[in-house]
């Protein structure tokens, strides 16, 4: 037993090392603003709304688990640009041009057993594209009945 959280003591202290320098602040990012986190939101989807690095998010900010990011918690957003794979867009909440609006080329009601991934593949729109339009914040859940707008592009 003594042995076991000695070598739980020394495997966490290596980790702690090896993890320390990724939390310091580089010296070339400036802050753009100021995000205030609201329930459903990600890092991710604050990330897309800038067009910065999630990554440069957790850093700047010193962030240890993304995962735990709490509604009212108030973010620096560092000038840390990058390009962001599609996904669900956070609101801005300060500068630059809003996200485009959704203009619905028509409508479709979720039947039992579908998914966006299937409803995209039918009308040829990105799921995380109707999802945006919709306000769907988790991709796996949508309820059957519910009326999708599906976005002209």
């Amino acid at each position: 037993m003594r042995r076991m959280v000695l070598i739980s003591v020394i495997v966490l202290s290596l980790l702690l090392l090896a993890f320390a320098p990724a939390y310091a602040k580089p010296a070339t990012w400036s802050t753009l603003g100021y995000h205030t986190v609201k329930a459903g939101e990600t890092i991710w989807c604050i990330g897309r709304a800038y067009g910065v690095s999630p990554a440069a998010i957790i850093s700047y900010n010193g962030i240890v688990n993304p995962a735990l990011i709490h509604p009212g918690l108030v973010l620096a957003i560092p000038n840390a640009y990058a390009t962001i794979a599609p996904g669900p867009t956070c609101a801005r909440q300060f500068g630059g041009t809003p996200p485009s609006e959704c203009t619905c080329a028509s409508y479709h009601t979720v039947v039992a057993g579908e998914n966006l991934y299937r409803i995209s593949l039918h009308y040829g729109v990105s799921m995380w594209r109707i999802a945006e339009c919709n306000h769907i914040l988790n991709l796996n859940y949508i309820r059957a009945g519910a009326s999708l707008c599906i976005p002209a592009s």
